[in-house]
């Protein structure tokens, strides 16, 4: 096998991976999301609020806080608001597991 040809078969494996992981962290149904920033943008705590949604958990910094919408609509104003990134379900969990706070509903 050729150089380029080793090359192009990294890039293409690397390509791939990039998609599917991008592709995992989607979000895809309901639940809280975790709302990354454009970091020259406004801060996620601006992006929630003009997407009219409800900030569940913020920490220190500004560029990610969680937050949760019963809207179909709520992920796609959420990028029109402003927002860089919206993360799937499993990563606002993992964000305040690793935060320590429980998102788990109390009956």
């Amino acid at each position: 096998m050729t150089r380029s040809a080793k090359i192009f078969a990294g890039a293409y494996f690397l390509g791939c991976c990039s998609l599917m992981l991008l592709a995992s962290l989607a979000p895809g149904g309901k639940g809280p999301v975790a709302v990354f920033a454009k970091p020259w943008g406004k801060p996620a705590l601006e992006v929630i609020a003009g997407a009219e949604g409800q900030i569940i958990f913020i920490r220190d910094g500004t560029w990610v806080a969680l937050t949760e919408s019963p809207d179909p609509q709520f992920i796609d104003r959420l990028y029109r608001a402003g927002a860089g990134f919206v993360a799937s379900t499993a990563i606002a969990y993992a964000c305040a597991r690793w935060s320590g706070v429980s998102l788990e509903k109390s009956i």
